[in-house]
């Protein structure tokens, strides 16, 4: 399918670029309806080819008519109508400039800004710590190769030295013939590891020809937790793993809520948000600590509007990522370390990598 979409670019960039360039001038008012006249057509067709691939791949054939196609066929029209209109020409010549900038940025520079947040979260069930936890949440590091940049976030990790690691799912996006050859690569970074309290990890829904979450960290110190529990040494607190089916349910089963009503302080880990509904809507009141991944923050997100896609039914500032209080409950969703991978756009806009480091105390 890639093949076949940079075959329709440059068809279409070269046949554009002709009839642009060799277009007589009519008039800004008729040149601006043919301009949106052409751009939906392009659209609609790159949407279409793209159509069997599902949805991604369509996302993906909308981008490239944009970025490969129609804004480098904007900047040769400028060049070539500036002497009839130079306020006309200038607009196609900005928009092209500032469209591609910001593209090239939202796949070369933006996926590889991490950002480290920290918050503090606070239960009157770990008064007795003696010195504070740190929790570092590790989400969706999702990618097809582990790079650079995947060895940079363990660096992080490493210096930032926390006591407990969790793991949210989404690690390696692969077949399983390629997945082989990178998972002793992960193994080697999380052998660098060695938190105090152990790391722990949810499944998400790119790691099945792993095996699962139990395939990905086969002979690694991270235990697996999904529908699972695990009581923490020397601290009050535990540790609730969510297959990922159940963290997508707007509600916790009658043994979840159980779990959190005990004397230990609970974290409640799954792959993607929406069991924080249960908090949100469904009335439920627990003093916990609720963590997920799975939306990667939209990948693109519009300044005052936040997150264009989450893939969620969780509320878009919550997939937006962050750290949130709501009565005794503490939510917390990260953007993720990377990105979706195969056909979709690999970009970030305004939705920087996310590394969560939590310290949990009295």
């Amino acid at each position: 399918m890639i093949a076949l979409l940079c075959l329709f670019d440059a068809v279409a960039l070269a046949v554009g670029a002709v009839v642009v360039w060799r277009g007589p001038w009519t008039g800004a008012s008729r040149e601006l309806v043919t301009w949106l006249a052409g751009a939906l057509l392009l659209e609609m067709a790159a949407y279409l080819l793209m159509s069997p691939a599902g949805g991604f791949g369509q996302i993906r054939g909308l981008a490239h008519a944009t970025f490969c196609v129609l804004l480098p066929i904007a900047a040769v029209r400028g060049v070539r109508v500036w002497r009839h209109c130079r306020w006309f020409a200038a607009l196609l010549l900005l928009t092209a400039s500032l469209g591609e900038g910001c593209y090239v940025w939202a796949r070369e520079v933006e996926p590889f800004r991490l950002e480290i947040t920290t918050a503090k979260v606070t239960s009157p069930r770990l008064a007795g710590l003696t010195a504070p936890v740190r929790v570092a949440c590790v989400a969706d590091l999702q990618t097809d190769a582990m790079g650079a940049y995947e060895v940079s976030v363990f660096d992080r990790l490493v210096e930032l030295q926390p006591d407990l690691v969790l793991f949210l799912g989404d690690y390696l996006q692969l077949p399983a013939d390629e997945l082989r050859a990178e998972l002793p690569k992960l193994h080697a970074q999380l052998a660098r590891l060695t938190p105090r309290l152990g790391m722990f990890a949810v499944d998400g829904d790119v790691d099945g020809p792993g095996g699962g979450v139990s395939g990905v960290f086969a002979g690694t110190n991270v235990t697996p937790l999904v529908d699972g529990d695990a009581s923490l040494p020397g601290v009050p607190i535990d540790v609730h793993g969510m297959s990922r089916g159940r963290s997508r349910a707007p509600r916790f089963d009658a043994g979840m809520v159980k779990r959190l009503g005990g004397e230990r302080f609970p974290i409640v880990i799954g792959h993607a948000p929406d069991f924080m509904l249960a908090v949100l809507r469904g009335g439920l009141q627990a003093d916990a600590l609720l963590v997920a991944g799975h939306t990667h923050g939209g990948q693109i997100q519009v300044p005052g509007f936040g997150p264009l896609i989450t893939l969620s039914s969780a509320p878009r500032w919550l997939a937006g990522g962050g750290v949130f209080q709501r009565g005794a409950s503490w939510l917390v969703c990260s953007r993720g370390i990377g990105m979706e991978r195969d056909l979709a756009p690999r970009v970030r806009f305004w939705c920087r990598p996310q590394l969560i480091v939590l310290e949990l105390g009295g």
